[in-house]
């Protein structure tokens, strides 16, 4: 999948999912990222859109933290991946370093998109 059309994809999603989406509509999210002409072009708005996911993630990076991993105090051979928030603590555990991290990003990311 072409990162346009996942990004057209990701749009549609959150037209339908995202709550802050039901409250002030996408396009009123978008508007600040669009640029100041009469007609918007699909790549006008594909760039909106991940200009405002990247500033919701920095946002939370700022807010929360991002997650951190470590060995496990008491496995070896495992890691433990973690954040404070948004929504609360949240731990993760993994045979590697790589994917604990994963795993976490992931859960962070879609707290962030999910908590408005």
């Amino acid at each position: 999948m072409r990162r346009q059309d996942a990004l057209h994809a990701l749009g549609r999603l959150l037209t339908n999912y995202w709550p802050l989406a039901d409250e002030v509509g996408l396009g009123d999210l978008l508007r600040p990222y669009l640029p100041d002409k009469p007609a918007w072009t699909e790549e006008d708005m594909t760039e909106a859109l991940a200009r405002l996911l990247a500033d919701v993630v920095a946002e939370g990076w700022d807010r929360h933290g991002a997650p951190g991993v470590a060995r496990h105090p008491t496995e070896e051979g495992r890691f433990v991946a973690s954040f404070e928030g948004p929504g609360g603590p949240y731990t993760v555990e993994a045979s590697s370093k790589r994917e604990a991290y994963r795993e976490a990003r992931r859960e962070w990311v879609y707290r962030l998109l999910t908590r408005s």
